[in-house]
Formats: C-alpha cells, structure tokens, sequence
C-alpha cells in the first residue's frame, strides 16, 4: 500500500512534500494519540540511545557569514541591512547532539560558532518578508565549526582561491540539535539569547535580535536565489566571540568541550579528539546509526 493510500484509510489527503508543516497539521494529532496509547511499549531512557540531528538529511544547510556586528566591522562589512553572505554546507558536515568531532589534520585553527537554525517547514521561491515567518517549521541550535587556515587557503591576497566549503565542509563540523523547538513555541526569535562555551569558559553571548539580517529578510534573500523545501537548514551567522578574535587566537583542541545554548532550545554539547590521517574504513553514512 502507498504512503498516500494508508493516510486515505486515515482520512488524510494525498501528502504535499512541500508543505511540512500542512502535512504535520494533517498527522500530527495522530501520532500523538499513538504515542499517548502505546507509549509503555516504546518507553526507552534517554541514556540508552543516540540522538542524531533533528534534521537528518536536509537537501541544503545553508550558511549565513558576518550577520553580526562585531565580526563584520573586523573584515569591512558594513553595518546597512545588505544582502547576506551565503555558503554551503554537506549533510555529512552534521553531528548530533553529545557527539564526538573529530579535529582534521590539516588545520590547527578549527573554531567554533553559535548560531540559531531555522527549519523550513514549507518550500518556497521569492517568498516575501512578511509572509517569510510562515514558512518555518522550527528552530535549533547549531555550531558552525570552521577550519579558520584551510578557510584562508594561502591568504587574503589571493581571494580567488579561498577555501570556504572545504574549511566548513568537514565531517561533523555542523552539530545540530537537541530539538527542533517548532515555531509556535518561539513567541519572538529575535529574543533569544545564544550563549557558546569552550571548557565552561563563556566565548559567547548575544541576543538573536542583533543581527545585521534578520530571520525573516534571510529567508527572503535565500529563496530569491535558490528554491527552498522542507527540511532545509538556514544557520543565521555568528555573534562575536569566536576563537580567531582572541587575543591571542585560541581554537579547538583534543578533549575540549563545547557547550552551545539558546534560551527555550536546549544545550548542544560537542565533544572533539584528534582524527588518525590515514583512519580505517568508517561508513559512508554517519548518521545511518542515529536513533
């Protein structure tokens, strides 16, 4: 039986896979008489499995660079609510939450980043700022790792041959989670405050309401160039703070811990070690073993 034929015993119309968030309205209430029916069957402790990203296997993860004052005023950016710089990151650049990264050889200068993640919960091309809130399924909390030297390449005076996706690009360098809080929870996602720890040690902390572009003008942007659907991962910039704005800079290392919060989503914990050049044979899908 198809998907569509088992949700019309249900009453459910055919599914529309670019509207998550009707599809929840439709099967949402369902599942949670499901659940309320036979949850002593699947009754579980948290301690004996392991989360993954709340989004699995979105189509995009979509970065957002210099949407923060501080940052931006170092590298020329003006404070005017211009268009955002956008990068990408692979699917196989997330990691859930308490997970362990590894650090990649080839840099000696990974860096963290808070930052809050947007879900799209219903596709959209050209989608107007005002309605641009619509469209979202939820948030989360997200740290874009970044390897700072293999980002520079062999330095600023060659701009042509920067390195931005293969220095944020790594396995596991996008931890994403706990949850993915939906949108109706968050009253106003400008009042959220991220807060980024290294060690216990408080790098950084700013209100969400500091951006340079906020959620809604991002997603406006975004889908201006690019069609956006379910499940796509807008991470919104970074506050000050990062590693490389130390003085003296000071990156990540074997055995440090990263804590990243913002307030109503929880805390996503990173642990980090030390990757082998030549490691055995891994899978080719990292999140395949994700409860």
């Amino acid at each position: 039986m198809s998907t569509d034929a088992l949700l019309a015993t249900l009453g459910i119309a055919p599914l529309d896979t670019n509207d998550l968030l009707g599809l929840w309205d439709g099967i949402g209430p369902l599942l949670a008489e499901a659940v309320m029916r036979h949850s002593a069957e699947f009754a579980i402790r948290a301690q004996e499995v392991r989360f993954g990203p709340p989004v699995p296997h979105p189509r995009k993860v979509i970065g957002v660079g210099l949407n923060y004052l501080a940052p931006g005023a170092n590298l020329g950016r003006t404070t005017n609510k211009s268009e955002p710089v956008l990068f990408l990151k692979p699917d196989t650049a997330l990691a859930g939450p308490d997970e362990t990264v590894l650090l990649p050889p080839e840099s000696q200068m990974v860096d963290w980043e808070v930052e809050l993640a947007v879900v799209i919960g219903r596709g959209g091309r050209r989608i107007p700022v005002d309605d641009a809130l619509r469209h979202v399924a939820g948030y989360t909390i997200a740290n874009d790792l970044s390897a700072r030297d293999v980002v520079r390449g062999p330095g600023l005076e060659f701009p042509m041959q920067i390195q931005v996706t293969r220095g944020k690009g790594y396995d596991g360098f996008c931890p994403l989670g706990p949850w993915l809080v939906t949108a109706d929870e968050v009253a106003d996602w400008s009042l959220l405050e991220l807060t980024l720890s290294v060690n216990d040690e408080v790098r950084q902390h700013a209100i969400a309401g500091d951006m340079l572009v906020g959620v809604p003008e991002l997603i406006a942007s975004v889908s201006a160039t690019m069609t956006l659907r379910p499940g796509d991962v807008i991470l919104t910039g970074t506050p000050p703070g990062g590693g490389f704005e130390s003085i003296p800079p000071t990156f990540l290392a074997p055995g440090d811990v990263v804590r990243a919060s913002i307030t109503g989503l929880g805390h996503l914990i990173t642990r980090f070690r030390g990757e082998d050049r030549h490691p055995a044979a891994a899978s080719t899908d990292r999140q395949g073993a994700h409860a």
